[in-house]
């Protein structure tokens, strides 16, 4: 897994947006980093056509999340196991 480009957003509730190679057939951009009102942060897929383009088995959800928390604090993309 590894996260190909993170920027912070300036949306309401949006942490950042990022790109992630879940394995190297699979790639998913535009993902959504939010954060709980009890803290705990999220990830969602983008949008496409109203709907959700993608949902994440709750296991694979936190290891993009923590993926992503991670590029984000070490200021990039960065690989995670």
């Amino acid at each position: 897994m590894h996260i190909l480009n993170i920027r912070p957003s300036y949306e309401p509730g949006v942490v950042a947006r990022f790109d992630i190679e879940i394995t190297e057939h699979l790639r998913l951009f535009g993902l959504m980093l939010t954060r709980n009102q009890d803290g705990k942060m999220r990830t969602y897929a983008p949008n496409a056509c109203g709907r959700k383009a993608a949902t994440f088995h709750p296991v694979l959800a936190t290891r993009i999340t923590d993926a992503a928390v991670a590029a984000l604090s070490a200021g990039g993309a960065r690989h995670a196991a």
